[in-house]
């Protein structure tokens, strides 16, 4: 009779027991399928409140998944990285946005990030890796091929610039940034009909363009030695890139408006890079504006520059072209400070 009452016990207790094993199991997944959905709404509410600057709602969502559950995602450094990038801590952001990739080696935001984060840091050559890599994961995002090629064109390596633009406009066909670029690389390789075509069409869709029209001016000038018509394309005299200042410098002097050519002319004349046509030129324009004691002291200036100064110069030209290309980056997110 104990026998007989045993056993069902025993089928109960083993029942039981297996009940609860898969009754933990059930839940473990509950609470993994359960982080995941609070994960991705989080997330997009992090990414849009980064995008428009919210960056007080960014915080405070942040603060939502501080659980232990959610650290194991590599959305979850992603989003770190992403709130760091924000604040300007590159190291620490790179080294969130490093464990997202190695968890999840084709998240595509977290590689664009990351190449971002290497432009920021003037390191051009890194980011033009890194978003070769991006370009990989995900090759069909124009923007992604854009800023590719706005770094292909600081490191000079002009025929993949062309290569990386084309391909940002064979995805989106309006995208003037992509063409400004592709205008400015023609112009390195003084094939300047190909450079004003890309212009032309910017213009003609955009005429308030004012990066563009000043290239157009750099064009007119270069092709018709107009310096009345070229100055016509001069919209605002801060934003000029150093070779425009020299082009519309010049202009300024043909006409015999000197004070404006001298004003234009002075940084670049006193930069490191500053060839001796620069110098032979502002020295001129000193003597014909009656400045000759400030002619004096710039000539002296130059008899007291270094010969060895070309990696400087280099350094300098490197530096102001890395300055341009953080101003022309696709930003996905806005900065804080």
């Amino acid at each position: 009779m104990k026998a007989k009452i045993q056993i069902p016990i025993f089928v109960f207790l083993l029942f039981f027991s297996a009940n609860m094993i898969y009754s933990e199991s059930e839940d473990k997944e509950t609470i993994e399928i359960n982080a995941k959905i609070e994960l991705e709404k989080v997330s997009r509410n992090i990414i849009n409140a980064l995008r428009y600057g919210r960056f007080l709602l960014a915080d405070t969502e942040w603060k939502k998944i501080q659980s232990e559950v959610y650290k194991s995602y590599p959305e979850y450094d992603y989003l770190n990285g992403s709130l760091l990038y924000s604040r300007m801590e590159w190291q620490e952001a790179k080294e969130s946005l490093n464990k997202a990739l190695k968890k999840e080696p084709n998240h595509e935001a977290a590689s664009f990030l990351l190449g971002m984060i290497y432009a920021q840091e003037d390191s051009w050559s890194e980011a033009k890796n890194t978003w070769m890599e991006t370009n990989q994961i995900s090759p069909y995002n124009p923007f992604y091929h854009y800023n590719l090629g706005l770094a292909y064109y600081i490191l000079k390596d002009y025929n993949n610039a062309i290569l990386s633009l084309n391909k940002s406009l064979e995805y989106k066909a309006n995208y003037n940034e992509a063409k400004f670029i592709l205008a400015k690389t023609y112009l390195e390789l003084n094939e300047t009909e190909k450079a004003k075509a890309e212009l032309v069409t910017i213009l003609e869709q955009d005429p308030k363009h004012v990066q563009a029209s000043h290239l157009m001016g750099r064009v007119v000038y270069s092709t018709e030695k107009d310096p009345k018509k070229s100055l016509t394309y001069l919209k605002n005299v801060r934003l000029l890139g150093w070779r425009e200042k020299k082009v519309y410098a010049r202009c300024y002097f043909e006409i015999r408006k000197w004070r404006d050519a001298e004003n234009l002319l002075r940084p670049i004349a006193y930069s490191p890079f500053a060839d001796e046509y620069d110098q032979s030129f502002y020295l001129n324009l000193l003597l014909n504006l009656g400045y000759d004691e400030r002619a004096n002291d710039f000539f002296h200036f130059i008899q007291k520059q270094s010969q060895n100064e070309s990696k400087i110069a280099e350094a300098y030209r490197m530096l102001l072209s890395s300055r341009e290309g953080k101003d022309l980056l696709y930003h996905y997110f806005k900065l804080r400070y």
